[in-house]
Parts: C-alpha cells; sequence; structure tokens
C-alpha cells in the first residue's frame, strides 16, 4: 500500500469516530450499530491491509539500504581506479551529488528514486597503458616486379696486356717488288711516270697530308704497342683508316697487340706545338693521325734530329719535334711530329695505348756547348 492509501485509511477511522457520537445522540441505535458493524469490518481490512503493505515496505526499503551500500562501494572502487590521489574527496562529492532526501545514492523522479547502475556511473578516462611487446614478423610478400634496366655504365680502364702466346706457324715469303710492280704503283696513284728516276716514300706524323711537293699515298692513324708491354714491336706504324682484313678469328688470342698513340704533350713536358689545326686548344690525350708520302724524282729521304731546315739541294718535307716513349716505360723509335699536329676528331679520352712525348736534350756525354739541358728537341724530313 502506497502513503497515500495508508493516509486515505486514516482519515476514514477519524470521520468514523466522528460520526458515532453523532448517530447515538439521534437516537436511532439500530442503524448505528448496523453501521458501526460495517465500518469495524472495513477497519480490520483496512488495518490488516496496512500491517501487510507495511512489512513488504520495511523488507523493501532493508532490500535498497543493502543495494545502495553495495553500490558505494563499486562507485568508491570505481574513483579509486580513475584517480588514485583524490580518491576521498572525489568519491564524497559524486556520493554526495547523487543521494536524494533519505540518503541513498539515486536518481530519476517519482514517490520512489530509481537505484543509478554502475553502467549508467562511467568515470574519467583511464590513462594510456604501456606499449605492448613488438609482434612477430610475418611471413614475406612475393617478389616485386623487376625495375627497369639502369642506364649503361662507364667503360673501364684496359686492363694490363696478358702474357704472350707461343709463337705462330711462318708465313710463306712474300711477293718480290719488282720495277714492274714499282710501275703499276705509280700508274695506280696518279703519278707521272718516270722510268729512269724513282722516289721515296716517308711519314708524315700529326698530319694527314704531304708537303706541297709529294703525293699522299694513304692517311690514317698512328699506332704502336702499349706503353708498358714488354714485348711487341719497337717502332711506330701509320695504319690505313681501312683496314682490309684477311683470314681471322674473332676475341683476344694472347699474341702481339697494337694499340692507337696518345697525344703526351704537355704531361711530364712542355708543350712546343702549335694550335692551328686544333681550332687554338690543347690536344692532351687526343689520338694521334699520320699520313704516308711519296716523293716522286727524290728517291732520297733522311729525317733529321735537332735541325729545322734541310741541307742545300734538299726539299724540306715538313719539321717539328722529336717524340718517342716516356723515359720510365718500354722503349719505341724516334720519330719526327709535325709542328702543327691534327688529331682524330672526337677522340679526348685518356684510353692509353702507345703514346708520343717530346724529347729534351740531356747534358753529359751529350756536350752542352751546343745543346741546352732540357730544352725541346727539333727535326725535320727531307727528300733529295
Amino acid at each position: 500500500m502506497s502513503l497515500c492509501a495508508m493516509s486515505k485509511t486514516v482519515l476514514m477511522a477519524a470521520i468514523v469516530w466522528m460520526v458515532v457520537p453523532w448517530a447515538l445522540a439521534a437516537g436511532s441505535s439500530t442503524m448505528v450499530n448496523s453501521e458501526l458493524n460495517k465500518l469495524g469490518e472495513r477497519f480490520l481490512r483496512l488495518e490488516r491491509a496496512f500491517r501487510k503493505e507495511a512489512n513488504l515496505l520495511k523488507k523493501e526499503t532493508s532490500l535498497l539500504k543493502k543495494e545502495n551500500q553495495e553500490l558505494k562501494a563499486s562507485l568508491d572502487r570505481l574513483q579509486r581506479s580513475v584517480s588514485p590521489t583524490s580518491d576521498d574527496d572525489l568519491t564524497s562529492k559524486r556520493s554526495s551529488s547523487l543521494k536524494d532526501d533519505n540518503g541513498n545514492i539515486a536518481s530519476g523522479t517519482g514517490a520512489h528514486s530509481t537505484l543509478i547502475s554502475p553502467v549508467a556511473c562511467r568515470g574519467l578516462p583511464g590513462r594510456d597503458g604501456k606499449d605492448g611487446k613488438a609482434g612477430r614478423d610475418g611471413k614475406p610478400g612475393a617478389d616485386g616486379k623487376p625495375g627497369a634496366d639502369g642506364k649503361p655504365g662507364k667503360d673501364g680502364r684496359d686492363g694490363f696486356p696478358g702474357q704472350n702466346g707461343k709463337d705462330g706457324l711462318q708465313g710463306p715469303p712474300g711477293a718480290s717488288v719488282t720495277d714492274a710492280r714499282i710501275k703499276e704503283l705509280i700508274k695506280n696513284l696518279g703519278l707521272p711516270a718516270n722510268t729512269t728516276v724513282g722516289g721515296a716514300v716517308y711519314t708524315r706524323w700529326g698530319r694527314t697530308t704531304c708537303g706541297a711537293f709529294s703525293k699522299l699515298l694513304y692517311k690514317g692513324f698512328s699506332a704502336g704497342s702499349y706503353y708498358v708491354s714488354t714485348g711487341g714491336g719497337s717502332n711506330y706504324l701509320c695504319v690505313p683508316e681501312v683496314p682490309q682484313w684477311g683470314k681471322h678469328k674473332n676475341g683476344i688470342q694472347g699474341s702481339a697487340f697494337l694499340y692507337g698513340v696518345e697525344y703526351q704533350t704537355g704531361s711530364y713536358s712542355n708543350d712546343p706545338f702549335l694550335k692551328t689545326n686544333t681550332g687554338g686548344k690543347v690536344f692532351y690525350h687526343h689520338d694521334a693521325v699520320c699520313a704516308v708520302c711519296y716523293t716522286q724524282g727524290r728517291p732520297s729521304h733522311v729525317m733529321i734530329p735537332a735541325w729545322k731546315t734541310c741541307p742545300a739541294e734538299w726539299t724540306r718535307e715538313y719539321h717539328g719535334y722529336l717524340v718517342a716513349q716516356h723515359s720510365n716505360f718500354y722503349r719505341q723509335e724516334f720519330v719526327c711530329l709535325d709542328e702543327a699536329p691534327e688529331t682524330i676528331p672526337g677522340s679526348s679520352a685518356y684510353v692509353n695505348g702507345a703514346h708520343f712525348y717530346t724529347v729534351e736534350a740531356v747534358c753529359g756525354a751529350l756536350p752542352c756547348s751546343n745543346y741546352v739541358n732540357g730544352w725541346e728537341v727539333t727535326c725535320v724530313v727531307c727528300s733529295k
């Protein structure tokens, strides 16, 4: 029974006690007895219902107090876990704000407050926990697609020549150069026929043309043995621009080798040469050219070192400076390099091979009354 119903029952009992004296005063005893009986029975029923409701209310109140104590204990534990440094103050503040008129932690409206469940009392977020241990490595993934090919690298330097191979079999003897053969060559070269007076052949090192009084047989490239090779040829050669091959085998078999010649003027030596045929630029590390020339009607020729002019009645073909391999490397011959050399177009890379170094005079066994120690030696090529 609610409190409102209990108040109505008490009010009814008060009315009965007020009516009974009034009815007695009216003198109607029969009616009074009947009404009293009815009221008494109703009062007993109400009293029994009131006691029953009171007992239930007492039990319910006891249960509520017990649940309230459990809820308060849970709230205290929750607050301590959220903020350990201010448990008492924070729990007291939150508990007082949630208490109703009877001191119970409640929320809502109505005659009886509804208990707040722990789920609804959500506190402040807790601190971040420590990082967990790293997990195990996963399985390797599938191989990706191959990348694009990179750009080709620069060519490496030439390695040292291998050991010399065994000598090959000697070839058959060449055809002898007869007068008829010489006449045939002169005819093929377009030279004027001359059966009584021959001519001479010389190499003009560093140029692709001949002198004004000579005929060009061919032009080509200066060549020789590798500058640190102990074997091979000891002379320089002028090889044609376009070779004519015979029987051959691909690859290097390890025999003698022929390399191009690089100008080394200006490296460990002076550079006395003219730059009129190189656009005014130095030609250090450029590759050397050459020309083979025929002197029609002048069967004799000579290269004179340390001179720039020819003897009387001799024709000067060209003049320049004496060159050879460096003194620290293996020997090759002395040749006369033209005073204004040309180069192979586009050749400036340091690839090595045979070398042209200028030659300097050294006093001692060479008398220095006229020669000067350290001066570059000149040269001239003459014909007659």
